[in-house]
């Protein structure tokens, strides 16, 4: 028996079937369920801190908390986008130990970055952070949602 041949490639991929677009986002799921699994239990490697988050929405506003031990407020770079934030920071070593006397280091030290998807559009030119005890909280307004938007015209008829 021949083995069917399968569909041509075209813009979106294979071929456009609207069982995949399933699968698509199942998979887009589980990719992030993956990534946020590393981003809280693997450690990090090569130059890269993990930075946890909560995002929560209260009173109207986004809420993005980060905890953030050791690292000085002075150091830490919030932008706030309307669909998202980004979080930069500098962890400093504390203290200077020659690497001869060093039997374990497992604390990072170094630039840490994180993107922060938001649920909602917010204002990002609104929003306000508080730091403390090494917990980072940004409290973003959301944006009200629009009309339908658009401009309505009226239809011509030829009598």
């Amino acid at each position: 028996m021949k083995r069917p041949e399968l569909p041509e490639r075209r813009g979106r991929g294979l071929w456009w079937n609207p069982w995949m677009m399933g699968i698509d986002r199942l998979q887009e799921e589980i990719s992030r369920v993956f990534d946020d699994f590393a981003s809280r239990f693997v450690p990090p490697v090569l130059g890269g801190g993990a930075v946890s988050v909560d995002v929560y929405r209260k009173d109207g506003n986004v809420i993005v908390e980060a905890e953030m031990p050791g690292i000085d407020p002075r150091d830490v770079d919030i932008k706030v986008y309307e669909d998202k934030v980004l979080l930069r920071a500098e962890k400093g070593a504390s203290r200077e130990v020659e690497s001869e006397d060093v039997i374990r280091s497992e604390r990072y030290y170094g630039k840490i970055s994180r993107v922060i998807s938001l649920p909602v559009e917010v204002i990002p030119e609104k929003a306000k952070a508080k730091f403390k005890n090494g917990l980072l909280v940004i409290a973003i307004p959301e944006k009200e949602p629009e009309e339908e938007g658009g401009y309505r015209i009226n239809i011509e008829t030829e009598d």
